[in-house]
């Protein structure tokens, strides 16, 4: 077993946390956790569970009065609070379209609501016996106030960067916002194709194998996302050696699809033979990126996050594990930069990050601090160029120039890009000379790939003695599945959010979009905020070990707590019905108890209280009228609103969330990209520009940042070394 130790990493930053609210007390706990002094000026709410109650409240200082450096709570009860003490602190609100209660259980049937209000709520869908996309459901544990204490905490790592106490900062973080920001691609497609992801249509024509398949102790996910994986996923089942012979000559989904049903039949007959664990050592020892399927009992005695340390005798550690090297000699040199701080300068102007990263966690943290100011050179590896340019919806149709993708764009606002071939020597050299000025270094390669391309965590070291490097990987560097290759369906099934959304305990979920991603893109900027923070107030380097798996797992929070603990997970008798109104619009009725079966029926006018009764008599209704008949009743009702409906949201365009996406070649269509989710002193943090056309700062970087004289940078583009765009 690793240990995990990175609770100092916030030694001597003193914090007050007001209100009650789930966000408050999951930000107060991840800021405790790294070490900071958390003092809650409110008891917790008394319904709160006593598991949620021990994970929040282990680290807390109930002894530290005044000369606080930031304080933190939902908007409403900072307000109200006597904020004594706080004059020179760093304010951080988390605010919400829902009144904030502080009653534990309301805190559940609100984070519902906004979870359906987001966008995510149409892309979250029950599984059914084949493992194909069935009805829409939604998430029975407070997801959305977990994230947002994420982003909170966050936004005071890194006012603590900053230290500015002379004119402290007031940040405000909506948890609307957060959940919003995470389908990027389906509000592109919403808006580049008129195609709504997660719609439900008609199945029709043969469908593609596997998915999620019994096990001889469970369950497997598999179904692989790149074709290529296909053939290989053949061959290791045994007796598909013909469709693997099929996908080498014609390698097209077609070609899986059309003898999908005889291949179904084989590999659910393989599946069965094994348990999920051997199937999976099969399969990603041949690299093809297959996952179990665990319930929240299954999560906590799952031999990989113990071993990584993940779980604690009273609750769940941070998803990421640190390393420290020894505290370096010296002040840190104030480089000159290619962002223009600006006569406002946000709290991480100056700050250099060295994103070698691809795909969307590691790029979805770095976007998180290039929004607060932060200058984001991303290294691409020519000559290819990252799969989310060439991921579909495109501006106009057209991705000839791979600067189009909408995904892409939406990703990438803010920073900067150069291309370099890292296997080759200049290249290499290129990356150590950036990372000698840089504060951090960001990777999501597989585990090992930066040690032998030369620009690890130990080679860059050298170049910088306090260097804070992040790896963001599906499983980790360490523990006996690090060597796995993961996406985000599998991680989301593994780490047991597909039980999250479960009513019976048997039913489980999948999403047309790989959530863990965000999420652990989100909890990375954290991660990277408090080691960047000790490294400036020790000098000390880090190595941050952040795993996706455990990410995803930890916003299934309750569930995996009373798993720990032996219970059944019942959250009181909290839960909902989804049915489809006459206009279509899917409604989730959300039920406080089994009591308010009766108060949907009275108000509906059914002739029954179960699911079927209920779902009826939204049918024969508009989503406006069930809206009407139960407002009078105080029930809740949540609309679960597609990507283009969220768009439209009055609470979202009234903050102004939704801007014009500035890339070149995607801003003339007008297309719009969810902002940043930090309100700085009462402003929106204005994104700084577009995403970078492919390669196209790469002079810039080499000349300006590095000092390569015009003639040399001709040199290393004849080479090869480098690219231009």
């Amino acid at each position: 077993m690793v240990a995990k130790s990175h609770n100092h990493t916030l030694a001597g930053i003193r914090i007050l946390a007001v209100g009650k609210t789930v966000a408050t007390r999951i930000a107060a706990s991840w800021l405790a956790e790294c070490g900071a002094q958390v003092r809650l000026q409110d008891a917790p709410d008394t319904s709160e569970s006593a598991t949620f109650s021990a994970q929040t409240s282990r680290m807390l200082a109930a002894d530290v009065d005044g000369g606080f450096d930031a304080v933190i709570g939902d908007a409403d009860a900072l307000d109200a609070a006597d904020l004594a003490g706080c004059d020179r602190a760093t304010r951080v609100a988390i605010t919400s379209p829902l009144p904030a209660t502080g009653d534990y259980t309301d805190a559940l049937l609100d984070d519902m609501t906004l979870y359906a209000r987001s966008g995510l709520g149409y892309l979250t869908h029950e599984l059914d016996e084949l493992g194909e996309f069935g009805d829409f459901c939604l998430p029975r544990n407070r997801q959305a106030s977990i994230l947002a204490g994420m982003a909170a905490a966050t936004a005071v790592a890194c006012a603590a960067i900053e230290g500015r106490s002379d004119n402290p900062r007031s940040i405000t973080v909506d948890q609307l916002e957060v959940l919003s920001l995470m389908p990027m691609q389906p509000v592109a497609f919403a808006q580049m194709n008129d195609l709504l992801m997660g719609k439900p249509a008609p199945r029709s024509g043969p469908r593609v194998p596997g998915g999620t398949l019994p096990t001889a102790n469970g369950m497997s996910y598999v179904r692989p996302v790149e074709l290529a994986h296909w053939s290989v996923l053949f061959r290791v089942i045994g007796e598909l050696e013909w469709a693997a012979e099929l996908m080498d000559a014609d390698p097209r989904p077609g070609t899986i699809r059309e003898h999908g049903d005889a291949i179904d039949v084989r590999m659910r007959e393989w599946a069965a033979g094994l348990t999920s664990e051997d199937l999976c050592d099969a399969c990603q020892a041949e690299h093809v990126p297959v996952a179990p399927v665990y319930r929240p009992d299954q999560v906590v005695t799952d031999a990989h996050l113990n071993a990584r340390n993940f779980f604690r005798e009273d609750g769940l550690n941070l998803p990421w594990l640190s390393t420290f090297g020894s505290a370096a000699e010296g002040s840190r040199a104030e480089p000159t930069g290619l962002r223009d701080a600006g006569a406002n300068p946000l709290p991480l102007a100056g700050l250099r990050v060295l994103d070698l990263s691809w795909a969307w966690a590691g790029p979805f943290a770095t976007t998180m601090l290039a929004d607060l100011g932060a200058e984001v050179i991303n290294v691409e590896w020519h000559p290819r160029q990252s799969n989310l340019r060439r991921n579909a919806p495109f501006a106009e149709g057209r991705n000839e120039s791979h600067n189009t993708a909408g995904w892409w764009s939406a990703n990438h606002r803010g920073k900067y890009s150069i291309g370099v071939n890292m296997k080759s020597a200049e290249g290499k050299r290129i990356i150590h000379e950036l990372a000698a000025i840089s504060d951090c270094v960001v990777e999501n390669f597989s585990p090992g790939v930066v040690d032998r391309l030369g620009v690890g965590y130990d080679d860059l070291l050298e170049a910088n003695p306090r260097i804070v490097f992040a790896s963001l990987s599906a499983f980790g560097q360490v523990g006996p599945r690090s060597h796995y290759v993961g996406y985000g369906t599998q991680l989301y099934a593994a780490g047991g959010a597909g039980y999250a959304t479960s009513r019976d305990g048997v039913t489980q979920s999948q999403m047309n979009i790989p959530i863990p991603d965000p999420v652990s893109g989100l909890a990375g900027a954290c991660a990277i905020a408090v080691h960047v923070r000790n490294a400036r107030a020790t000098g000390e380097s880090a190595r941050i070990d952040l795993a996706e798996l455990e990410a995803i797992a930890y916003t299934c929070l309750e569930p995996l707590l009373a798993a720990q603990a032996g219970d059944a997970w019942t959250e009181a008798g909290v839960d909902y019905v989804i049915g489809t109104a006459s206009d279509e619009v899917p409604v989730a009725l959300l039920l406080k108890s089994d009591a308010q079966r009766a108060a949907f029926q009275s108000a509906l006018g059914t002739s029954g209280t179960d699911d079927a009764a209920l779902r009826a008599a939204i049918a024969a209704m508009s989503s406006e009228q069930v809206l009407n008949a139960t407002a009078d009743a105080g029930l809740r009702v949540a609309p679960i609103r597609n990507c283009a409906e969220v768009l439209q949201d009055p609470h979202l365009t009234e903050r102004g969330f939704w801007e014009p996406d500035q890339s070149p070649e995607v801003a003339p269509t007008g297309v719009l990209i969810g902002g940043s989710l930090w309100n700085v002193d009462g402003i929106r943090a204005p994104i700084y520009r577009g995403a970078p056309r492919l390669f196209g700062d790469t002079r810039d970087v080499l000349e300006t940042l590095l000092g390569y004289p015009s003639a040399d940078v001709d040199g290393l583009l004849s080479a090869g070394a480098v690219a231009a765009d």
